[in-house]
């Protein structure tokens, strides 16, 4: 592979992005946070996986490639909505995911890794009528296949068909998807997240002075990981970079809260939360990150532009793509597993 797609190896970020997006901190014990977590679903049911179409063989510069067959995948989304999680039936009132994560669990090479997704990315998302059925798709920004549905289960199964379709059909087993307004309850749960501020935020918030390093109260967090306008470049890039740096902060802090606590926040966040993923998968996942590699974050290539209509666009560089998929999905045929 030609490093088309570039990562960011840090041992914890993918443990805070669970505890943000599934509500759940990283406890040692995990007893008091699986509880609660039982409770919130134990009337969820895990739908059937979305995708599976991809194909089970590829041929990519004279090489033949065969899908990995122990893979699983989780979507893990932030959405920009204020409050907590409600239905409506209203078919575009789900709200636009701003953070994309992209879980990825391969049981045969003892590893797992993470794919953030740019939410500007210009992919084909599907268009629902008011009953979920699939009219027709639509080039526009990923983070829009959320906001195609009720800001529930639709809305989440519609964001994951479109990622699946980005991902040639890639199956994705389950879903997450956070209200950004959670994020709040969560630094205050620990006290403050500590950042050094690198980009202008004077236009959006005077207290976050550039240079300066600051723990953060929530709003301040919440300006942080959402601001985009007036903030930098403006491009949602520069908005990963914050909120990769606020996890890892996050994740740290963690390490010195009590379980009683962690389960308090957590309590306090499953207003925010939509999931079908119940307490043995949240659990699992857990259990992997202990045991398994960390193999980092990855992101796909691409370029910041305008659509036609003067709204932000990241336009996918197609080889990126392709092989990011390749490495997450499939191996040589000639490849043997070596765990390590």
């Amino acid at each position: 592979m030609s490093g088309q797609h570039s990562y960011i190896h840090r041992r914890d970020v993918l443990k805070a992005v669970l505890v943000i997006l599934l509500g759940v901190a990283v406890i040692a014990s995990g007893i008091i946070g699986i509880r609660y977590w039982q409770r919130w679903t134990e009337k969820e049911s895990l739908e059937q996986p979305q995708g599976g179409t991809s194909p089970q063989t590829v041929t990519y510069r004279g090489i033949e490639y065969r899908a990995k067959e122990k893979i699983h995948t989780y979507l893990m989304l932030g959405v920009d909505t204020q409050g907590p999680v409600g239905g409506d039936e209203n078919a575009a009132s789900g709200g636009q995911a701003d953070v994309q994560m992209v879980l990825v669990v391969d049981d045969d090479a003892k590893s797992w890794q993470v794919l953030q997704l740019n939410r500007d990315s210009v992919v084909d998302v599907p268009i629902p009528d008011i009953t979920g059925k699939i009219i027709g798709t639509q080039r526009q920004q990923l983070a829009l296949a959320h906001a195609y549905g009720d800001g529930m289960k639709r809305s989440c199964k519609n964001a994951v068909q479109a990622v699946s379709d980005l991902l040639e059909g890639q199956r994705i087993d389950g879903y997450l998807a956070l209200n950004m307004d959670a994020i709040p309850v969560l630094n205050d749960l620990v006290g403050g997240v500590t950042v050094t501020i690198e980009s202008d935020f004077s236009e959006v918030d005077s207290s976050l002075v550039m240079g300066q390093t600051i723990t953060l109260n929530g709003e301040q967090a919440l300006h942080f990981v959402r601001a985009r306008k007036g903030v930098e470049d403006e491009t949602n890039l520069s908005r990963m970079e914050r909120q990769r740096q606020f996890l890892n902060g996050l994740s740290q802090k963690l390490q010195t809260v009590s379980t009683e606590t962690v389960a308090k926040g957590y309590q306090d966040v499953s207003d925010y939360m939509v999931t079908n993923m119940g307490s043995a998968v949240v659990t699992g996942l857990f259990q992997t990150m202990d045991a398994y590699q960390d193999l980092g974050v990855c992101t796909i290539d691409g370029e910041s532009s305008t659509d036609e209509n003067g709204a932000s666009a990241y336009i996918l560089d197609e080889t990126s793509l392709k092989e990011t998929i390749l490495q997450l999905f499939y191996q040589p045929v000639d490849e043997t597993y070596t765990n390590k």
